[in-house]
């Protein structure tokens, strides 16, 4: 049994086969995949897609930095405040996927930090973790933990909960967010990239602070680097973590899978 615990199913890239895909995973034992949201029309496609396979599949709520709005607070309240969220939310695993992202463009990270408040904020009030994308902004994101996510939910009585998705940033920085809060690190194709530091980050989080993930239909992880990442591929990266851990594949999908489980509440696992 394994979850992949990040995947964007209801990209265009599956648009032609995403059953078939669904059933690849399966038959390579990813049993349970969450969904990733990056905005509202993305919501939709997700609690489509969930409903025909809720065995299988779980959705999450959230706005991606780089799907962020010239006004982020009505953005925010079109998604999330609202009766339709409010009868989907028994159903919904986290919130995410969301963070700062300043790869592409630094000019309106006040308006990200403020949508990643936002989006904490709620998740905290309804007992729900983070997928969290923090792309070339590990900094600023501590920053923020320190001066202003971590104070809050310490003044709620909560703790930040979430996965660290594609982890980039260094052992030290990894070492730090801890302190803020029970994040794990989401390890997926990346490590199986030549001259990837995310080894070195494995070895450093140990199993019991990993869960699996995909980002498919991005980064694949060798040897299909290149192609379509999909979910049944989360079985490769099961192997090559076995082998930088020297511990077994079985291992390795027990602990994740454990770890996944206890941290976005999936209990009906077969």
């Amino acid at each position: 049994m394994i979850i992949d615990t990040h995947c964007h199913l209801i990209d265009d890239a599956f648009q032609e086969d995403v059953e078939e895909v669904i059933l690849r995973a399966q038959e390579a034992e990813v049993q349970k995949i969450v969904l990733a949201c990056c905005d509202e029309q993305d919501f939709d496609k997700i609690i489509a897609l969930c409903n025909k396979h809720p065995e299988v599949l779980y959705p999450t709520i959230g706005i991606h930095p780089e799907n962020m709005e010239e006004d982020v607070e009505k953005q925010f309240e079109h998604l999330f405040l609202n009766e339709k969220t409010e009868q989907l939310l028994p159903s919904l695993k986290a919130v995410g996927e969301i963070g700062l992202d300043l790869h592409w463009d630094k000019s309106r990270l006040a308006d990200q930090q403020r949508l990643l408040c936002r989006q904490t904020e709620w998740a905290l009030q309804h007992n729900l973790p983070l997928l969290l994308h923090i792309r070339d902004a590990m900094e600023p994101f501590l920053q923020q933990c320190r001066e202003e996510l971590f104070p809050m939910a310490e003044s709620m009585g909560k703790t930040l909960r979430g996965i660290l998705h594609c982890y980039s940033g260094t052992i030290e920085q990894a070492q730090e967010a801890q302190r803020y809060g029970d994040f794990l690190i989401g390890i997926g194709g990346t490590l199986t990239y030549k001259k990837s530091s995310v080894p070195d980050i494995a070895r450093a989080a140990g199993l019991s602070r990993i869960v699996l993930e995909t980002d498919a239909p991005y980064l694949a992880p060798m040897p299909q680097r290149g192609h379509r990442n999909e979910p049944a591929f989360t079985r490769i990266t099961c192997q090559a973590l076995a082998e930088v851990l020297n511990c077994t594949p079985e291992e390795v999908a027990e602990q994740t899978t454990r770890n996944a489980r206890e941290l976005l509440c999936i209990k009906d696992l077969n």
